[in-house]
C-alpha cells in the first residue's frame, strides 16, 4: 500500500489578475512534428494540433448524441467514473461537467458517435504524448506509458455547458470544475469568428485563443508538467469555449450549448513523479514548481515530490488547493 504524502498546494495568484493577452498559438503537426514547434507549445502549456485525421463531421455527431442525454440523472455517475464518494461532497463550489465518462466503461453503446469520438481522441492524444517522450531535450524523456513502466493511461470524456456571457470578457477564474490530467484535447471546428477558446496560462493570466480551421486545441496538464519536471508549462483547469453573445443556455428556450473535452490522465490510484531529474540550478523548471506546486508549501530545492493522484484530484475538483 501507497502512504500518500500531503495533498499538493496549487499556487493560483490573485484572483484579481485579470490581464489578457493574446498572442499566435503554436502549431503542430501531427504527422511531420519538427522540435522547434514543439518546445514553442511546452513554452505557453497549449498549442494547435494539425494532421490528426479526425473527420470533421464527428464532432457534431458526437455532441448531438451527447445533448440527447439526460443530464439530470448524471451526477451520481459522473462522481463515480472520477472515483469520488457522494456521500464525501461537502463541497459544491464550481459549475460541475454536464456528463463524465471512461472511454473504457461499459454501457456506451447507445452513444457510438460519442464513442468513436473519444477513441479516435485518445489514439491522438497517445500520440502527441510520444511526440514529448522522444529526443531533442522537449517533454518527458521517455515514453510515460512504455510497457516496461507499468503505467496505464486513462481517457475521459468531459461534457459541459458552454457559459453564457460577453465573449470578449474571460470567465470567472473559479467557476468550473477541474480534474488533473495529461493533456486536453478540445475541439474548437464550431466555434464563431474572432477568439474561439480561453485558456489559463502557468503564470494564472487569461489568453485569448483564436480557432485554426480544422485544429485541434491541446493543453498540457499538471501531470504532464511533473513528469517533466517543470520543463513544460501547464494550462491551468481546461480551456473554455467563448460563449455566444446573449447566451442564456436553456432560460431561453434554446439547449445549451456544450463543449466536450477529451482527458489523457492516470487511473485514481497513480503515484504522479518526475520522469526527469531537475535539468539544473536557476533553469526554468525549477522556478515553475516553486511558484507552482509544492506538498502543504513545502519546497523540495526546485523539484517536483511524488504525490497521490486521488488526494491532489479530489482537492482540485473540489478547489481545495490553496491559493497562495
Amino acid at each position: 500500500m501507497v502512504l500518500s504524502p500531503p495533498v499538493p498546494v496549487l499556487r493560483l495568484g490573485a484572483p484579481s489578475r485579470l490581464n489578457i493577452r493574446s498572442s499566435a498559438t503554436p502549431l503542430v503537426s501531427l504527422d511531420s512534428p519538427d522540435l522547434a514547434s514543439l518546445r514553442a507549445a511546452g513554452d505557453v502549456g497549449y498549442f494547435h494540433l494539425v494532421g490528426h485525421g479526425i473527420p470533421p463531421q464527428l464532432p457534431s455527431s458526437a455532441l448531438a448524441e451527447l445533448s440527447r442525454v439526460d443530464a439530470s440523472a448524471m451526477r451520481a455517475s459522473i462522481l463515480s467514473t472520477l472515483g469520488f464518494s457522494a456521500e464525501n461532497q461537502g463541497v459544491d463550489a464550481g459549475v460541475e461537467p454536464v456528463i463524465v465518462f471512461d472511454v473504457d466503461e461499459l454501457g456506451m453503446d447507445a452513444l457510438p458517435a460519442a464513442l468513436e469520438y473519444a477513441r479516435l481522441m485518445r489514439e491522438v492524444g497517445m500520440q502527441v504524448v510520444g511526440l514529448f517522450s522522444g529526443s531533442g531535450g522537449v517533454g518527458f524523456g521517455e515514453n510515460p506509458f512504455a510497457e516496461e513502466g507499468g503505467r496505464k493511461a486513462r481517457c475521459l470524456v468531459w461534457v459541459s455547458k458552454v457559459g453564457s456571457g460577453e465573449p470578449a470578457v474571460p470567465p470567472a477564474a473559479g467557476d468550473a470544475k477541474a480534474y488533473p490530467y495529461v493533456l486536453g484535447l478540445h475541439c474548437e471546428w464550431e466555434q464563431g469568428a474572432g477568439a474561439s477558446s480561453w485558456v489559463m496560462d502557468d503564470s494564472g493570466e487569461w489568453r485569448a485563443v483564436g480557432a485554426s480551421e480544422g485544429a485541434l486545441l491541446v493543453t498540457i496538464g499538471d501531470i504532464a508538467q511533473v513528469w517533466s519536471n517543470g520543463k513544460l508549462k501547464k494550462v491551468r483547469g481546461m480551456a473554455r469555449p467563448t460563449p455566444a453573445p446573449g447566451s442564456d443556455g436553456e432560460e431561453g428556450g434554446e439547449p445549451a450549448r456544450l463543449s466536450i473535452t477529451v482527458l489523457i490522465t492516470l487511473p485514481l490510484d497513480s503515484v504522479v513523479s518526475p520522469l526527469l531529474p531537475l535539468s539544473g540550478a536557476g533553469e526554468d523548471g525549477g522556478d515553475v514548481e516553486k511558484e507552482e506546486v509544492s506538498e502543504d508549501g513545502d519546497e523540495d530545492g526546485g523539484s517536483f515530490r511524488p504525490f497521490s493522484l486521488e488526494s491532489y484530484a479530489w482537492g482540485l475538483y473540489h478547489d481545495q488547493l490553496e491559493s497562495k
